[in-house]
């Protein structure tokens, strides 16, 4: 080393001992507070200057890691992508069978009135002409808690709505 590096780094220990800061073997401590001095009976900031901070040294081993139980391996994440893909199509079917294929099952409906001599088939034709018959005809039964398909002359039956009507 240079005198003038030397030099600095006596500098420095003399003014650390000087402020009553413990030097342990090779390492350096450090204040990491500055002092407040007193003038004239106020706490004042000291002058400017660099505040240093203890050197940290932390160890690490060298020893062969094993790999740890949050490693993901590319088997992990393939099996993982396959069981999604399944859920999401088996959640697409069931809505598709659950929505396809039978009369609408919105909230639109309306009352209709049995006239004399008609069926729930011919009720059913009248309403959804468009729809199968058989369709319509279990949705009525379904929306008015019907457990046989007898009908009166007069009586009320809520029905699916018809957008061609």
């Amino acid at each position: 080393m240079s005198n003038a590096v030397l030099h600095r780094q006596a500098v420095l220990n003399r003014q650390a001992l000087e402020r009553g800061v413990v030097r342990s073997g090779a390492a350096r401590s450090y204040r990491t507070e500055p002092c407040r001095r007193r003038t004239d009976g106020e706490l004042r900031r000291p002058s400017s200057g660099a505040v240093a901070y203890r050197p940290t040294h932390t160890g690490v081993s060298r020893a062969d890691h094993e790999r740890g139980a949050n490693d993901v391996g590319w088997r992990t994440v393939l099996a993982g992508v396959v069981i999604t893909a399944g859920v999401l199509c088996g959640l697409a079917g069931v809505a598709q069978l659950a929505t396809g294929g039978s009369v609408s099952n919105s909230a639109a409906t309306e009352v209709v009135q049995v006239q004399q001599g008609e069926s729930l088939a011919a009720v059913a034709a009248r309403i959804a002409p468009e729809m199968p018959v058989a369709q319509v005809v279990e949705r009525i039964m379904e929306l008015n808690a019907m457990s046989n398909s007898a009908l009166h002359p007069g009586q009320s039956l809520i029905v699916p709505s018809s957008a061609t009507r």
